[in-house]
């Protein structure tokens, strides 16, 4: 054997390097690696050193040992700080890249995420000049793909590196696509392991859906000796809960629950009373399940004496719906526990309430909570019981515990599956998720039997209350994301987006809108991504803009002009004028605590059925369908912008065409979230890194997105979810053409803007100016009063200036005026939107004042030169509250307010500007405000003299606005 490699041939002279098979090759490596590391070249013997490391470290794995490993990795790093003592320049990014693909592929995750991240110090601080470099370029790369060797595995989801990871990939990512060098390749490994992390991550899954004891007490017979009239009060009573069970006007069961309360106490007959009871009880259990509302439970208890069994278990699931699970417990072990005459059902369905709450409270007590729910079983003494689906569901519970042998798991399946004979869409849940445990656990059915079991059980709960299909159809999307088949997730979330209508229409106390709007956000989001997935684009587009439709219909369309023009042409201003009543109780009443009582709802709701069947048109209930989004883009594209768990993505919809898509992978919700978080903390810290942020958005997607995917004479932006909470328009300053840009809430209100503004067009406009330089207990405002000043002269004759402005004065000038420009002192409020206010010289007024002051009518254009009045809700964003859908409510067709702390006097030139450019031009607010803000950043000292002469210009620099901090806060709201 030669003493070294290469060895030269004695015929030709050439190396002959001997190749060998496994399992002798990687032996034989070792021999030639060790030669080379004794070579006379200092850099081929250190490169032969790392190799070295990297072939002990392989061996180390192929014989299983783990200090062997570590040893290898510890060698390393003191090789490499070596090295780099010795030559900075020294690059170990190669040896890096296969120590990670080794460590992944021997399933060591977390030694493969430290290798990363050693990776990433030594790439970290490259700028986009050194890219310019083909070595630094090439580290950049491979970096890249390693951590895509990490992420592309999916034991990395979930590991506690995997955000560190993603995070320095993210970084180096951004950095290669800002200077064109992230290559076709390196993009779509990107995808695919964020799309991995989408169908695998917990968090990606819609929470399991929350099932609580089924709402029936049966049992008690009616005396035949009572009068017909009794008899007749007791059969509408139970043909209206049967209805309402089914789904079919639950607003009838108002009158029923007056009814039976009444019956309760004036009944002569002892069985005809029990009858009416338990009719009683079961109305109200219904519209509890329906609404997610415990009041009608607690006022039927109220009915009853007050420690029956029947009361108390009134009492008890008005406490499971308040979530006071203790509460509800207690009430179902008195009732357990004392003596009575209760019914053998009344029984059944308290013990299946203790068992129930027995395990939300205290998970380890599983065992306990099935028994008590097998004992409710054996009460009731009937084949079907209302302890049937609480064991159900906990029998699963129990076989899908990580404690429980599969043998035992099986069992407990089956009888899951046949305690829920009786149907419905919470039998089917159960059905469906015992059927789903059972086939992976039996190795049993195929992915298409089980998707068209999911259908059926979906097809067949069309008739249940919308509370028991969302369940059914959440559990469905759960199934669906764990196959990780993007066909199926996408059905499954475009069914489960149909039901959000009617699932927050029903809710009517504000507790349960909220809860089903916080679900709503991330369901529109997912939905929209995968259906986009699914190429089923136009079907993404509509679920976007249903989830808009759905969140915006509580605040800005319930009162649709075109509803009142289509009432007054059938003649039936009498029906509107009942509307509008009944509209202004709920809104009085869904500002309460409690919100909106059952009965006002009942009225509200009996009035809008009135409606549909006059005009044809539910306003309560929007339907949307792509024609609905085409025919809102007459002035350029509208843009839905959404982040996704896997992606942010982008659906530009242009004309009557299918959508486009646009991925944006770097603008996944928990890079958005992540980008939020360190936009916390006081302004004058974040606007010192603000310009790097927007960049940062910029080279992030938006940049192709605005410049080459949305065209137009306004491209129009309907951010979605998290998306609201970014300054999405502030970001187009670079030299690159875009479109001036308007937000909208949805395609829907963008319309109905639209329409104001023709309406109004023929109208000579008049504007009501008020400044505020010096409200009590805040910083003065010294250019605020020169701002008012100026914008009121270029309005001539056509203007109603008003100084120190207090809200009494404005209040009562505002409803003669369609454009207001108000200069004072703003302050959001995001925990508590609607509690953001406006510093008048008087007092503060919150948007609430404004919404309950000031009249609905027609106007113009609001513009509100004050700090942070873009500002949405962080609590629910994609219900779009703040200042601007307000003033949208009150019924002007546009507002322009800023998203961030704004400098006083760059402020007042730029609405100085701004009133010249729409006023002399004509053209559309958001036009003029784009242009101002393009003349704002380039104006020089003497620009902005001539402009306004009573405005003192700073004497810094040639361009003293040119940071986007002056000029970039503003944005256009509307049509």
């Amino acid at each position: 054997m030669p003493r070294r490699w290469p060895f030269n041939c004695r015929g030709c002279g050439r190396p002959a390097d001997p190749v060998f098979a496994e399992p002798w090759e990687h032996e034989s490596r070792g021999f030639e690696l060790r030669s080379l590391a004794t070579s006379a070249g200092k850099t081929d013997r250190e490169i032969a050193g790392l190799d070295l490391i990297v072939w002990r470290y392989e061996t180390a794995f192929r014989d299983g040992d783990r200090a062997g490993a570590d040893a290898a990795r510890a060698d390393l790093r003191a090789t490499a700080a070596r090295l780099r003592a010795e030559d900075p320049g020294w690059s170990l990014c190669s040896t890096r890249f296969r120590m990670v693909g080794l460590a992944v592929g021997a399933g060591e995750l977390t030694a493969a995420a430290h290798e990363v991240l050693a990776f990433f110090e030594d790439v970290r601080n490259l700028s986009e000049k050194d890219l310019e470099h083909s070595r630094d370029r090439g580290n950049a790369r491979l970096f890249f793909h390693t951590c895509l060797v990490f992420l592309g595995d999916p034991r990395s989801v979930g590991h506690r590196e995997e955000a560190r990871v993603t995070a320095a990939m993210t970084t180096i990512g951004n950095l290669l696509r800002a200077s064109d060098y992230l290559t076709a390749g390196l993009e779509t490994g990107y995808l695919e392991a964020m799309r991995l992390r989408a169908a695998l991550h917990g968090a990606a899954r819609p929470a399991a859906p929350e099932w609580v004891p089924p709402a029936v007490v049966t049992g008690a017979d009616t005396d035949p000796d009572s009068p017909p009239e009794v008899h007749a009060r007791l059969g509408i009573a139970a043909g209206a809960v049967a209805a309402a069970k089914d789904g079919t006007k639950p607003e009838t069961l108002a009158a029923t629950l007056d009814d039976m309360a009444a019956l309760v106490t004036a009944s002569g007959s002892t069985r005809d009373a029990a009858r009416a009871a338990e009719l009683l009880a079961d109305a109200a259990l219904t519209v509890a399940e329906a609404h997610d509302d415990p009041a009608p439970l607690f006022a039927a208890a109220g009915r009853l004496a007050a420690t029956s069994p029947l009361a108390r278990l009134l009492r008890a699931r008005g406490h499971l719906i308040a979530g006071r699970l203790e509460n509800a417990g207690t009430e179902a072990a008195a009732a357990l526990t004392e003596p009575g005459s209760a019914r053998p059902e009344v029984l059944s369905h308290l013990h299946a309430v203790r068992g129930w709450t027995l395990v939300r409270l205290d998970p380890a007590r599983l065992d306990a909570g099935i028994e008590d729910c097998r004992r409710g079983r054996a009460t009731a003494r009937a084949k079907r019981t209302p302890a049937d689906l609480p064991l159900a569901r906990l029998l699963v519970e129990k076989a899908l515990h990580q404690d429980t042998p599969a043998e035992d798991a099986v069992p407990l399946l089956r009888e899951a599956r046949a305690l829920c004979g009786q149907g419905g869409a919470d039998a089917d849940l159960v059905v469906q998720e015992a059927g789903c445990a059972l086939a992976a656990l039996t190795g049993r059915g195929d992915l298409g039997r089980r998707a068209r079991a999911w259908r059926t059980a979906v097809r067949n709960g069309r008739g249940a209350p919308v509370a028991a299909r969302m369940r059914l159809a959440t559990a469905w999307v759960r199934w669906a994301l764990g196959t990780t088949e993007i066909e199926a997730a996408a059905e499954a979330y475009h069914h489960l987006v149909s039901l959000i209508p009617e699932a927050v229409r029903i809710r009517y106390r504000a507790e349960a809108k909220t809860r089903v709007l916080t679900s709503l956000r991330e369901h529109t989001e997912e939905a929209g991504y995968w259906l986009a997935r699914a190429g089923r684009f136009r079907d993404a587009a509509v679920a976007l803009e249903t989830g808009r439709a759905v969140a915006l219909s509580t605040l800005l369309e319930r009162d649709d002009p075109r509803m009142a023009e289509a009432l007054h042409e059938a003649g039936r201003g009498d029906l509107l004028a009942r509307y509008r009543q009944a509209l202004a109780d709920v809104q009085a009443h869904e500002r309460e605590p409690g919100g909106t009582s059952h009965r006002t709802w009942t009225v509200f709701r009996t009035l809008t059925r009135e409606i549909a069947d006059v005009i044809g048109a539910d306003p309560e209930q929007p339907v949307v369908e792509y024609t609905d989004i085409t025919s809102a883009t007459g002035d350029g594209a509208v843009v839905y912008v959404a982040a996704a768990r896997a992606s942010g993505y982008a659906m530009v919809v242009a004309a009557r065409h299918d959508p486009q898509c646009v991925w944006l992978p770097d603008l996944a919700r928990g890079a958005v979230e992540a980008w939020l978080h360190g936009q916390a903390g006081h302004f004058v810290r974040r606007a010192q890194r603000l310009k790097q942020d927007l960049d940062r958005l910029w080279a992030s997607g938006l940049r192709d997105l605005l410049a080459f995917y949305a065209h137009g004479p306004i491209v129009t932006l309907v951010p979605v979810g998290v998306m609201t909470l970014l300054p999405l328009h502030a970001t187009p300053r670079h030299p690159v053409p875009v479109s001036p840009i308007r937000y909208a809430p949805n395609a829907r209100t963008l319309r109905w803007c639209g329409a104001r503004s023709a309406a109004l067009a023929g109208r000579p406009a008049r504007l009501l100016v008020a400044d505020v330089p010096d409200a009590p207990g805040m910083t003065p405002l010294p250019h605020a009063a020169g701002e008012a000043a100026t914008v009121a002269a270029a309005w001539s004759g056509q203007c109603t200036a008003q100084s120190r402005a207090t809200w009494a004065r404005f209040a009562a000038a505002a409803r003669d005026h369609d454009v207001w420009h108000i200069a004072c002192h703003g302050q959001a409020v995001p925990h508590a939107i609607m509690e953001s206010r406006l510093a008048f010289a008087d007092r503060k007024v919150t948007i609430n004042d404004l919404r309950d002051r000031l009249p609905y009518a027609p106007r113009r254009l609001a513009i509100v030169s004050a700090c942070d009045m873009h500002t949405t809700g962080d609590e629910l964003p994609n219900e779009t509250i703040g200042l601007p859908s307000a003033l949208l409510q009150l019924g002007f067709a546009g507002v322009i307010a800023a998203s961030w702390p704004v400098n006083d006097l760059a402020t007042a030139y730029l609405m100085v500007r701004f009133h010249r450019e729409w006023r002399r031009g004509r053209v559309h607010p958001a036009v003029a405000l784009t242009w101002a803000q393009k003349w704002l950043r380039d104006a020089t000292p003497e620009d902005l003299a001539v402009l306004a002469p009573s405005l003192r210009p700073p004497d810094t620099g040639s361009r003293p606005f040119t940071h986007p901090f002056y000029w970039a806060a503003f944005a256009y709201t509307g049509g």
